[in-house]
């Protein structure tokens, strides 16, 4: 049986993302702040108050099956994509919580992450949660990338990265600035890129340059359907990553 995961979590909110699990949460800012952060993103208010209901409702299923299950697990969701982070005892656990996952409102996607078997002290941890942070505060600072847009957390020294990208080179700033992190053994990114829509031209008349509403966002290989995800793909250091949100990069 592994040791209870549960540790007292700071969140720093980018975009006032959605990071819930069994454990203690303290926000390190304000409701106030918080809002800012939200009329910053790309994510409309409805989208994250949605995202809130979903990893609240996950967390209430995971602790109707056990109490441990949802303490040893996180929630992390954007825009209807549910990241599920954590250490499990076994696989039957890891399955269970991914189908209890599904069931919450207003999820379009699930990303299992779960590893099954106890997590790696208490050292690890610490790590993991400065190398949050210091992440976090460098995607901040860059002025080239739209930092409210994405919720980081790094679980075992891998680094996950949810979120939008403007376009696919600020998708692999993110990520580049995230492989650079000190103990960073893997990033795993689940980025969408999504151009923001650009006003229409002056005494246009909208009819020669309209784009159909059944089209794909600009960026992304498709619409997004209801359907399990993808298997990540893994990449070497510097090489050329797939079309899709998924990415995953090893460290050597």
């Amino acid at each position: 049986m592994p040791r209870p995961r549960c540790r007292l979590r700071t969140l720093i909110p980018l975009a006032l993302p959605v990071a819930l699990s069994g454990c203690l949460v303290v926000a390190a800012a304000g409701t106030g702040s918080s809002i800012g952060y939200v009329a910053t993103e790309d994510r409309s208010l409805k989208q994250n108050a949605d995202d809130i209901v979903a990893c609240t409702q996950a967390i209430q299923l995971w602790a109707q099956f056990n109490t441990q299950l949802n303490d040893d697990l996180n929630c992390h969701t954007y825009a209807g994509r549910m990241l599920v982070t954590g250490n499990v005892p076994n696989q039957a656990w890891r399955d269970e919580a991914i189908q209890r996952a599904w069931r919450a409102a207003n999820v379009k996607q699930v990303y299992d992450e779960i590893t099954v078997g106890s997590g790696e002290g208490f050292m690890s941890d610490a790590h993991d949660t400065v190398t949050t942070q210091k992440l976090k505060a460098e995607l901040l600072a860059d002025t080239d990338v739209h930092s409210n847009n994405y919720i980081i957390t790094t679980e075992n020294r891998i680094v996950y990265i949810l979120g939008s990208a403007h376009s696919t080179a600020e998708k692999r700033r993110v990520i580049d600035r995230a492989r650079a992190m000190s103990g960073v053994r893997r990033v795993v990114a689940f980025i969408d890129v999504n151009a923001p829509t650009q006003p229409a031209a002056a005494g246009s008349t909208g009819s020669a340059n309209a784009t159909p509403s059944s089209a794909a966002p600009t960026g992304t290989e498709s619409a997004p359907v209801p359907s399990p995800p993808p298997a990540a793909e893994s990449t070497a250091p510097g090489a050329p990553t797939s079309g899709g949100p998924i990415t995953v990069t090893p460290l050597h």
